[in-house]
């Protein structure tokens, strides 16, 4: 068991070591178990964090109202539609358009200049523009959105692990509305790998050597005042900057959206009852405004973290999540590939498979649970909802949950299994089944009052001459079947077989009061199964008729395992072993089959016709034994 349990603990570090460095390494941190198990505590991290609603920060919602023929007609509309709309928002802070005004109006190009200088007079209008993928270009070659798309200067210290982005590829507003807006921002943001949107990039890096912000960390930017300069001054340390505020960014450039809640969380206004004149000017007075698609028909539509919601989200609300994120929410931090975070799994699984093996079978597993339902798995909640931090999860719960569960499995298991595999051809099928449903029964250092049976061949050795070596030994594989079949009959205990003698124990787990009885019946049933091999091998020309003889001894004996290492059995040792043992032997000096010693004849003579035969001497034994031969039973 002390093996074992050394077994138990090394595999139970191994794993937890295993886990953390597959969670470390590039190669593999992104493993499907580890995504799944990340993905959904943050998941359940937000669904059950309350709402908190921004008190400056509102929609203006493309909605189907407002497509209707009778009031806006289909989407997209004339420009002067926008420019009636911020005529109403002249209050806003800001006003971000997160729709793409990327070719001139098809209806009315004068309308473009109307909306441009409706742009210019409000002063704090952002747009969007879009990466559209195209043919490769060189990183030395110029881009000639350049003048329009805006962009910062990189850092002295480099633009580090800022995602890249060919600068020629992205398509901004038509240079009339570009010129006159306070700032423009890409748009693009990818999914994690179950398609739910949980970061974004704030800058990228272009091969021309700016920085390209998203169209969210324009509109901070607007808001807050912050410069390009201060901004990106910390990308070379993982951080955005916004009025002081850090924005966290992992090893891809990439920042956690800390949203506020689901869908409809920030108010909404519809753009038709806004240009219409029935939202008053005062609800976005002060506030940033997000001008985009709510109607279905729209499709900008970025599933978000709130499975309780199907994960519907709106483009918009995603964006305007992020600019939430980059001014007032608590600003979250990646930390799952931190070494800190990292090796806190390691030693916690470590921890966990060393507890529920050092301990007993039942405190080990115990033990083991608590650690990982009171620590291993509360684990990323407490540290989000006190610190803001996004830890790795999946390495956290299965470096801990692989060596607890397994442990857990061994040990409440593997002494029924010990039980099975030691005893399954000793005892019968009753016996085995009570054994493994109380392990204590087979408890090592016992002693208590047994009741032993020994039976040898007579005259084996002459028998071994006269027959052919293997049919000699296929005769006794006969014999040895039947008598083990008696023993089991009578929940007797088969110790070994001694070459073709057999050693058998009544009451070795001590669940057996009567059971000097019980041996006593095995020995007649012996003889009466002997009985009847012996007239199937008459007739048999490759078998010889045989007798035995039988001996039965009732006494105190130690139970427990005996041997070494390597090879241990169940057993009983003491003085009643070797008595019952020459008593057997007596059967060849008195000429009798089955004689029982004095103590185990006071147990049975009411059951069974006994002849007193007297006291003999039992060698190695300096006291006379007195013994009887069993004739049958009373009835």
């Amino acid at each position: 068991m002390a093996q074992q349990r050394a077994k138990g603990i090394q595999t139970g570090v191994m794993i937890a070591v295993i886990v953390v460095v597959l969670r470390y390494l590039p190669v593999t941190s992104n493993l499907f178990f580890f995504s799944l198990i990340d993905n959904y505590a943050y998941d359940v991290a937000f669904e059950r964090r309350a709402s908190q609603p921004p008190s400056d920060i509102v929609i203006v919602a493309i909605d189907d109202d407002s497509m209707l023929e009778d009031r806006l007609g289909r989407f997209p509309w004339q420009r002067d539609t926008y420019v009636k709309l911020l005529e109403n928002l002249h209050g806003a802070k800001v006003v971000g358009f997160d729709v793409l005004f990327t070719e001139p109006d098809r209806h009315n190009p004068e309308a473009d200049s109307r909306f441009a200088e409706a742009i210019q007079r409000h002063g704090r209008v952002v747009l969007a523009a879009y990466r559209r993928v195209r043919a490769k270009v060189s990183a030395e070659e110029g881009t000639e959105e350049g003048d329009i798309m805006p962009s910062y200067a990189p850092p002295a210290g480099g633009t580090g692990s800022l995602m890249p982005v060919q600068a020629r590829n992205f398509t901004p507003p038509i240079p009339e509305l570009a010129k006159a807006a306070a700032g423009i921002g890409y748009v693009d943001i990818t999914p994690d790998s179950d398609g739910v949107y949980r970061r974004v990039a704030p800058l990228r890096a272009g091969y021309d050597r700016r920085v390209y912000p998203h169209f969210a960390t324009e509109i901070a930017r607007v808001v807050s005042g912050t410069t390009a300069e201060q901004i990106v001054a910390r990308v070379p340390e993982r951080q955005v900057m916004m009025a002081e505020r850090p924005g966290y960014l992992n090893a891809d450039g990439k920042m956690l959206i800390n949203y506020c809640g689901p869908t409809g969380t920030i108010p909404r206004f519809s753009f038709w009852e806004v240009v219409s004149g029935q939202v008053s000017e005062d609800e976005f007075k002060g506030k940033i405004v997000l001008v985009g698609a709510t109607a279905p028909g729209l499709y900008d539509i970025r599933n978000a973290p709130y499975r309780k919601h199907s994960r519907f989200f709106l483009g918009v609300e995603t964006n305007a999540n992020i600019v939430n994120s980059l001014l007032h929410m608590p600003p979250l931090r990646d930390s799952s590939r931190t070494v800190v975070w990292l090796l806190f799994a390691m030693i916690l699984g470590s921890l966990a498979g060393w507890v529920v093996w050092s301990s007993g079978e039942t405190i080990g597993p115990l033990v083991g649970a608590l650690i990982l339902v009171v620590i291993a798995l509360p684990s990323f909640f407490v540290v989000f909802y006190l610190t803001y931090q996004v830890i790795p999860y999946g390495a956290i719960a299965l470096a801990t949950a692989v060596p607890v569960g397994l442990g857990i499995y061994e040990r409440l298991g593997a002494e029924r299994r010990m039980i099975r595999g030691q005893f399954a051809s000793y005892v019968s099928e009753d016996v085995l089944a009570m054994l493994t449903q109380d392990p204590e029964l087979i408890r090592s250092g016992t002693q208590r009052e047994i009741t032993l049976l020994f039976s040898d061949v007579r005259g084996s050795t002459s028998l071994a001459e006269q027959s052919i070596p293997e049919e000699w030994l296929a005769q006794l594989n006969e014999y040895m079947s039947q008598m083990t079949e008696a023993i089991f009959d009578y929940n007797g205990y088969l110790d070994k077989f001694m070459g073709d003698g057999i050693m058998a124990i009544w009451n070795a787990f001590g669940t057996d009061a009567k059971h000097a009885e019980l041996a006593v019946r095995t020995g007649l049933a012996m003889l009466e199964r002997l009985d009847v091999l012996n007239q199937e091998w008459q007739d048999a020309e490759n078998r010889l008729p045989f007798g035995i003889g039988i001996g039965l001894h009732t006494g105190e004996a130690m139970l427990g395992d005996a041997g070494s290492d390597q090879r241990r059995q169940y057993t009983a040792i003491g003085d009643a072993v070797n008595t019952a043992a020459r008593i057997e032997e007596m059967n060849k000096e008195l000429g009798t089959t089955f004689i029982i010693s004095e103590t185990t004849a006071e147990l049975v003579r009411d059951v069974f016709e006994l002849r007193e035969i007297g006291e003999v001497e039992v060698r190695g034994r300096s006291k006379t034994v007195r013994v009887f031969e069993v004739m049958g039973n009373k009835s």
